[in-house]
């Protein structure tokens, strides 16, 4: 090592070492008593900060009822059952409208193992029965970069009544050989 990076490293290690001490040598000359008007400002503001989120999950509950209203409301949720299975992407689609997507990081993936719900589709529908269709992309955790990812889709129906319908869509498999596929769960809702 030449002189030159010598006295840098000694230079780097002196400025290291000094702000460490300073934090230290403040502590030990004992702590200022905190100024009365800046505490009273600061608890002003966790107040404001409490009242702003109440404020905006009301709004944003509110503009959830006007969207979609308890009478047409569904929801469709996704859930996967089979260890180790990894959920790539996802869509959904009522009465051949347009599909609601969704591409899953793997981080993602990885939550919905831990018996977790995606909310996938929000949308309106009359009472009455409808179409729901489904299709997925699905590779195993310990799967090779060749490997093929799995795919199916699901077609079936549901009847709508006046309460709000929460569907889930559950990857799963029915016996260790078997492959992948999509159990529809229908949630009623309490009369």
């Amino acid at each position: 090592m030449t002189k030159r990076k010598q006295l840098r490293a000694c230079g780097l290690l002196a400025a290291v070492l000094a702000a460490a001490f300073v934090p230290i040598a403040v502590m030990a000359a004992g702590q200022q008593p905190a100024d009365p008007a800046a505490v009273d400002l600061d608890q002003k503001l966790q107040t404001l900060k409490v009242q702003s989120l109440d404020i905006i999950q009301q709004s944003e509950a509110l503009e959830q009822g006007f969207l979609y209203p308890t009478d047409n409301r569904v929801f469709v949720y996704v859930s996967v059952t089979i260890p180790g299975m990894l959920i790539k992407d996802i869509s959904a689609s009522l009465d051949n409208g347009t599909p609601s997507s969704y591409q899953y990081r793997e981080s993602e993936s990885v939550a919905l193992q831990e018996r977790g719900l995606h909310l996938l589709l929000r949308a309106n529908a009359a009472p009455g029965r409808h179409r729901i269709h489904a299709q997925y992309t699905a590779q195993y955790s310990d799967s090779r970069p060749g490997d093929v990812p799995f795919t199916g889709t699901y077609d079936g129906y549901f009847e709508k009544t006046s309460q709000p319908a929460e569907l889930e869509l559950e990857l799963r498999r029915q016996g260790y050989l078997t492959r992948p596929e999509i159990k529809f769960h229908d949630w009623k809702a309490a009369p």
